[in-house]
């Protein structure tokens, strides 16, 4: 026993009624048939459209995800765009470093790392140049960057 819509009043009645209860409408086999072939039809209209829609939803997920990696590969170039390729120096915090010694023409860059904290870097850098006394000697120097190589605050 199956549940069919009545043709007329389309109220869900058992295939196995003579008419149905509510309007009275007379089923024959033929129509029972017809009603049931109506429904299978409908049945796959509506899976080849779920799969339509997941279809989409897929093509939709692969399209944003290569836009997202995109978007990671432009942040990453802007990043790398801050540094020196020769030396790997940060341009900016270099600026600085040598805008507070005592001697600018010493400034020897020795290293530089930083770290990535989403709205900003932390870019330290490891320097020799000559102090007061003409003597050199290495120092460090951790900055906060912006994403745009400005630098925000020396941290230490």
């Amino acid at each position: 026993m199956a549940l069919v819509p009545c043709p007329e009043c389309k109220k869900q009645i058992s295939d196995t009624s003579d008419s149905c209860p509510q309007c009275g409408y007379k089923l024959t086999p033929e129509k029972l048939t017809e009603i049931k072939k109506k429904e299978k039809q409908n049945l796959k209209v509506g899976s080849i459209g779920c799969l339509a829609i997941l279809a989409i939803l897929a093509i939709l997920f692969v399209v944003m995800g290569a836009l997202d990696s995109t978007k990671t590969e432009t942040r990453q170039e802007k990043i790398e765009k801050q540094f020196s390729k020769w030396d790997g120096s940060h341009y900016g915090l270099t600026k600085e470093i040598k805008k507070s010694m005592n001697d600018p023409k010493s400034y020897d860059h020795v290293k530089t790392t930083y770290r990535d904290n989403g709205d900003h870097l932390v870019v330290t850098t490891i320097f020799r140049g000559k102090n007061l006394f003409g003597g050199v000697v290495q120092n460090s120097i951790t900055a906060k960057v912006d994403l745009n190589g400005n630098v925000i605050e020396i941290i230490k």
